[in-house]
């Protein structure tokens, strides 16, 4: 019988998809690349990007990687300073650094920028939401139904579409959903006049002001975006807060999640404290909460089916590790295709070797919890592994 030519179905036009796409691109390798929003999410965020980017090199055609710089908060921040600075742990009652972790030329981008920059070049279907995954008789061909009613087959479906991956829920049923973690989140956005603008960027690092409370609780302030550099009133920030439930008061009740956040601020430190007084009145926060999802052996299909990114290992953010992950999956996955694609490496076994790489590279998952868990438990803070290897990678696989 024939051999099929190789066609990669992506699922998911995230980091990880679109890195995935550009490797395959640069080698004329045929593939689709579908995402299920429509339009883009209401909310955005920053990435800290640090020992990837040389694999992101390797994926991404030079024009694209020569310009990372402009998915920054403000594209004019210097990643070679970025790299000194770090990111340092706070006190989050004195302000003094406890801990400063670096990594040469790290660069936090701006998520929403960053998905706009690396889709250049690259034909994403939106608006297509997978609904079920079908297998060819002979394990030869492999097809993603949307809810549209189209449908597209190739010969490997790349499951890319985040911590709430519809594709792993098909591979792994009821094994697929998320773990909630206990504790109140809150991320969100906001403004502010020019002049407080103006002095809470200055107080700022080039990366994220990140403290430790010892009433246990966390908090991050970082710059998100500068539409207008010389208007400091268009300048977009963004906070991070944790804090484990249980207390008198959890963020669940009718209050609103904005007068919670400040009723926790009275002993904090600049800027923190200030920042979250200047907020204006109307600020809305939504409910959120930080979910993960510890990697589990699936079933490929006889390599026809596997996971990059987020739908791979769900983690937190507090040891930077997520965006940097997603890189990996896909440079790793794009050289197990290649051989296939040249017929060099039966693709059952390239895919079962890629799968274990990313069993083991889930185990972040579990390291990135203990340091979630232990910002939330300041007296043991400095016995967490963001102090043993900061935002170095956990593992070389």
């Amino acid at each position: 019988m024939t051999k099929k030519p190789m066609r990669v179905i992506i699922v998911g036009a995230g980091l990880a998809g679109l890195a995935l796409a550009h490797g395959l691109q640069k080698l004329n390798i045929a593939f689709v690349i579908v995402d299920r929003e429509t339009t883009p999410r209401d909310r955005n965020w920053c990435i800290t990007m640090s020992w990837s980017l040389p694999l992101l090199q390797k994926l991404v055609p030079a024009s694209i990687f020569e310009c990372i710089n402009l998915c920054q908060p403000d594209p004019t921040t210097d990643p070679t300073e970025a790299g000194k600075y770090g990111i340092a742990i706070r006190d989050g009652s004195t302000g003094k650094v406890k801990i400063r972790t670096q990594f040469p030329g790290i660069r936090r981008v701006n998520h929403k920028k960053t998905k706009h920059h690396l889709s250049q070049g690259l034909s994403v279907q939106y608006g297509k939401r997978l609904v079920d995954i079908t297998v060819g008789p002979d394990d030869d061909e492999v097809a993603a139904h949307f809810d549209d009613g189209t449908q597209e087959t190739g010969t490997i479906i790349v499951g890319a579409d985040g911590g709430i991956s519809q594709v792993r829920r098909w591979l792994l049923g009821n094994e697929a959903a998320q773990e909630v973690l206990p504790c109140q989140f809150m991320n969100f956005s906001f403004g502010l006049p020019a002049d407080s603008a103006q002095w809470l960027e200055r107080s700022l690092g080039p990366t994220i002001e990140v403290a430790a409370h010892p009433r246990d609780m966390y908090m991050g302030i970082s710059l998100l975006d500068k539409p207008d550099t010389k208007k400091p009133e268009t300048w977009l920030f963004y906070i991070l807060a944790v804090w484990k439930l249980g207390d008198t008061s959890d963020g669940q009740g009718s209050g609103s999640q904005l007068s919670e956040l400040r009723s926790r601020m009275d002993d904090w430190a600049d800027p923190f404290k200030t920042v979250v007084e200047m907020l204006p009145d109307d600020t809305f926060i939504k409910q959120d909460k930080l979910r993960i999802w510890h990697t589990k052996p699936w079933n490929n299909h006889q390599g026809r089916v596997t996971l990059i990114g987020d739908a791979a290992h769900s983690m937190t953010f507090h040891r930077g590790q997520g965006g940097n992950l997603a890189i990996k999956d896909a440079y790793e996955l794009f050289n197990k295709l290649v051989l296939v694609h040249r017929e060099e490496n039966d693709q059952k076994e390239a895919i079962d070797t890629y799968d274990k790489g990313a069993l083991l590279r889930g185990e972040e998952v579990e390291i990135s919890r203990q340091c979630t868990m232990a910002f939330m438990d300041y007296e043991n803070l400095e016995n967490s592994p963001l102090y043993q290897i900061g935002i170095n990678p956990a593992m070389q696989y």
